[in-house]
């Protein structure tokens, strides 16, 4: 099946009638879809990706002929389209993941080596852990295949430490496109948050399709919150070349101020709290202030980091970690103003200049530090400095000095509660005075040096 123009309209429009009308599709406009996986073309098998996922997401009863029908897909076709045959059994296992489990159970895996090959390969993508689904939502599928025989010896797995290495390079990113807001084809709703909707969309370049996460304002600002929004946006963008920092694709204020970027289907920062081993946070500690590092160099401040946007690529290699990547730079400050809360964080994570201005000064590159401390404090130790009620937590952040790390771990020396100290002066002048400073502190603390 040669891709041509012809055959990427022919999946544009399965698709769309995909994303409209799942449950209209009978038999015959399933064998559609499955046709389209011989393609040549990456787009077009892209499409059928989410076009089969989507559909027999609303007809459960296709589950069983579906996985067959793929099954037989990577015996017959070539390895270069295999794993867009993966992705689609990702999508289906995701929400039906006994069904799949039971069909695949139903396949005769002792006599055909091309389904032991299925099984394998759904292992080695990790469709027997946690599935991130076209929608992004995480969900739990317990293995596929067989349960081990009770004579046999089970290994443990490897402990975390032992297992987790960190990627030898980071994950591929779309390049930037000059697009309208029409480009960009929204594939599902992600809900609305403090003043914007969020969309999971598609657009294409000349190579590719690619997913992608577009932000809009909900309702129409005044001009002068439109140039801010361009010239935030055009900062981000002008130093989301740093591997731990999300590209931005576009953005543009007509009708309302929008912005796409690459869509991370991985966890946040915040999600993964309590369940990292000390290398690999130690790992996330290092990829983060070197974005920051990069990102002030160029002038450009966060001014809300939390865990929450602190975002993972996914990976297919269950002994790779995740690559974490910042995202929304100066969208918090820029919110603000459309808000009543004037901090942009929440109370946990607030500076004390977020909480009193008037008394500590503005959001600066500062605060960026402070919020560092922050992120560094809680992945060492599990736990932030200040607990308790809103509006407690705020008096302490603007009166109290945050107990010593080390207090609630004994893997921290004292030159680590040094540095994380100078990150959380109350007055920014006794801060370190560059994100490079406190890098080349942090580091040498972490490896046992004095301070």
């Amino acid at each position: 099946m040669d891709g041509s123009g012809t055959e990427q309209r022919a999946a544009e429009t399965v698709l769309n009638a995909a994303i409209t009308e799942p449950e209209t599709f009978d038999s015959k406009e399933l064998n559609r879809i499955l046709h389209l996986f011989e393609s040549t073309d990456k787009t077009v098998r892209l499409s059928a990706s989410w076009a089969l996922g989507l559909v027999v997401s609303a007809n459960p009863e296709a589950v069983t002929g579906s996985v067959r029908a793929l099954a037989s897909l990577l015996e017959s076709e070539p390895e270069s389209v295999h794993e867009d045959i993966i992705r689609a059994l990702g999508y289906i296992a995701a929400e039906y993941p006994e069904l799949v489990r039971d069909a695949i159970e139903d396949l005769d895996l002792r006599d055909d080596v091309h389904n032991k090959q299925l099984i394998a390969s759904i292992r080695d993508r990790e469709l027997s852990g946690s599935v991130t689904t076209l929608t992004g939502e995480a969900s739990e599928y317990q293995g596929l295949g067989t349960a081990a025989e009770d004579d046999e010896t089970v290994e443990e797995p490897p402990d975390r430490e032992e297992r987790g290495r960190p990627p030898t390079e980071p994950p591929p990113t779309p390049p930037p496109v000059e697009a309208r807001r029409e480009a960009f084809d929204p594939i599902k709703s992600r809900g609305s948050g403090s003043h914007v909707d969020l969309w999971l969309v598609r657009y294409s370049d000349r190579e590719r399709t690619h997913s992608a996460l577009l932000t809009q304002i909900q309702h129409r600002a005044p001009a002068e919150f439109d140039t801010e929004f361009t010239e935030t946006l055009n900062e981000w963008q002008s130093v989301d070349d740093h591997d731990a920092i999300v590209p931005v694709v576009a953005h543009g204020t007509i009708p309302k101020p929008w912005f796409v970027v690459e869509y991370q289907e991985g966890q946040r920062l915040s999600d993964r709290l309590g369940s990292l081993s000390d290398r690999e946070a130690r790992w996330i500690i290092d990829r983060i202030v070197d974005a920051v590092c990069h990102a002030h160099g160029s002038g450009v401040i966060h001014g809300g980091l939390t865990p929450r946007n602190v975002i993972f690529s996914r990976t297919y290699d269950g002994n790779v970690w995740p690559y974490p990547k910042i995202s929304n730079w100066g969208i918090s400050q820029l919110l603000c103003q459309l808000s009543a809360l004037p901090m942009g964080v929440p109370p946990m994570y607030a500076a004390p200049e977020q909480v009193k201005p008037d008394q500590f000064g503005g959001v600066d590159a500062s605060t960026d530090i402070y919020h560092l401390g922050l992120i560094v404090y809680e992945l060492l130790t599990g736990r932030l400095p200040f607990d308790g009620q809103p509006g407690v937590v705020l008096q302490k952040v603007v009166e109290e000095q945050p107990p010593p790390a080390s207090q609630f771990t004994d893997e921290l020396s004292d030159g680590v509660d040094t540095v994380l100290a100078k990150c959380f002066r109350k007055s920014k002048l006794y801060r370190y005075n560059t994100v490079q400073d406190f890098r080349t502190e942090l580091r040498q603390a972490l490896s046992g040096g004095a301070i």
